[in-house]
């Protein structure tokens, strides 16, 4: 398996991964599917200053992980949120942990302090990952995403991996 920066080329790969996630599960609130260009866009856009990493197999894209912004606001910088997804067939084989683990050493190079996962509470398979990783779960917003016919609470669980250290800028 190689873990690598995505690449323009990769964009299609990623959002076929992504693409059953907004039809078909509330693991993620957005329920169109975006152009090819705006998917791209949304990618250089966190790559000017986040990383967004592949995971690939034989040249095969199997899952990607990526950071992002937990707020706009200037004293939440050192703070982020992180995401994850996997093709089916990729989901127990220490994939998700690798792209985590490269990820996460890429924010601390950056110094990053905290990082964030926002999981929808249905989502039972992420829950575990997460909590078997480190993360703590630390509240839960009730009924703040109405997809697929229902309600769903998110909880957020977070991740100190910057041990408070003052920031360098």
């Amino acid at each position: 398996m190689n873990i690598r920066k995505a690449q323009p080329s990769d964009t299609q790969a990623i959002l076929d991964i992504y693409t059953p996630f907004i039809k078909d599960s509330p693991a993620t609130f957005e329920t169109e599917i975006p152009s090819l260009p705006d998917f791209q866009a949304r990618i250089d856009q966190i790559q000017l200053n986040m990383p967004w990493i592949i995971a690939e197999v034989d040249g095969k894209i199997i899952g990607y992980a990526y950071s992002n912004d937990h707020r706009k606001r200037d004293c939440y910088r050192w703070t982020k949120e992180l995401s994850v997804y996997l093709l089916p067939e990729a989901k127990g084989q220490g994939i998700a942990v690798k792209l985590y683990d490269e990820l996460i050493n890429q924010l601390q190079d950056l110094g990053i302090n905290t990082v964030l996962a926002g999981i929808t509470l249905s989502q039972e398979q992420s829950i575990k990952f997460h909590d078997k990783y480190g993360f703590k779960k630390i509240g839960v917003y009730r009924s703040v995403g109405f997809k697929n016919g229902q309600w769903h609470d998110v909880g957020w669980w977070e991740l100190n991996i910057g041990n408070d250290k003052t920031p360098v800028s």
